[in-house]
């Protein structure tokens, strides 16, 4: 593993808050009906946070990271993401966003089949027309800190879906964002998968100051959060800080006292 002090990761501007969301509503249309997913969500998370969003099906969990993500914008209020205020951003803007300004991670690994590891993760770049080589120094030391340096050359279909997660990860981060976000990143793993991606992830985080905001219906990987906020109906029914004592039961049932 690369030594910190060799690194060429750079940390994102340093900010006291990478998402503000105050009064955030957003509604859908569902056949004749217009469904509420958020109704006045009010949030802060700081830089270089790891928070836990959970809540059940429906609670608007999934709603606010595409809102963050800027796959869509708030019908009320104000949410600033990154510094930039979503609901003011034209099309062009947004899709400069989302490849600049934050990364994504998705239940389903999403890799391009035909491409290398290496070209997998190098894609992002290309597409934005970026000079690769300083890209190519932090994909090296990225797939070095994942634990996918003999990978590299291999073919997603070649790999564990431990290993093709991992990949995911590095191509979301390959970018410099200053947020990276996650929807249920481990849904799709076993729980020796799971807990190798969540140690890597962990490993690559300690050189990258990159706000983490992870949706997720599992205890373990609320775990490995700092703060957990719980949504309800659409707000946030309430939040805790993650303990060093706490266990998968443990998150679970302050959850629950939540969630309920």
């Amino acid at each position: 593993m690369l030594e910190p002090e060799n690194s060429v990761i750079e940390t994102a501007p340093a900010t006291s808050d990478a998402v503000i969301a105050e009064d955030v509503g957003k509604r859908y249309k569902q056949g004749s009906r217009n469904v509420a997913a958020l109704k006045g969500l009010t949030l802060r998370i700081a830089a270089g946070e790891f928070v836990a969003i959970m809540g059940a099906s429906g609670s608007g969990k999934s709603t606010f990271l595409h809102l963050c993500a800027a796959l869509d914008k708030p019908d009320s209020g104000r949410l600033c993401v990154a510094g930039r205020d979503i609901g003011r951003l034209g099309e062009r803007e947004a899709t400069t966003f989302r490849r600049r300004g934050v990364g994504v991670v998705f239940q389903q690994f999403n890799l391009i089949p035909t491409l290398s590891v290496k070209d997998n993760i190098m894609l992002p770049v290309r597409l934005a027309g970026d000079d690769e080589a300083p890209a190519g120094r932090l994909m090296q030391e990225l797939v070095e800190r994942l634990r996918l340096s003999h990978r590299v050359e291999h073919r997603p279909d070649a790999l564990s879906g431990g290993e093709q997660q991992r990949v995911a990860i590095a191509r979301a981060l390959v970018m410099r964002p200053p947020l990276l976000l996650a929807d249920e990143p481990t849904g799709n793993l076993d729980s020796l998968n799971a807990g190798q991606f969540w140690q890597a992830l962990r490993d690559t985080l300690l050189a990258i100051e990159t706000t983490v905001v992870l949706v997720t219906h599992e205890p373990f990987a609320a775990l490995q959060a700092q703060r957990v906020v719980v949504l309800r109906d659409g707000c946030v029914a309430g939040e805790f800080t993650v303990e060093k004592n706490d266990d998968a039961g443990r998150l679970a049932a302050r959850y629950q006292s939540l969630a309920v």
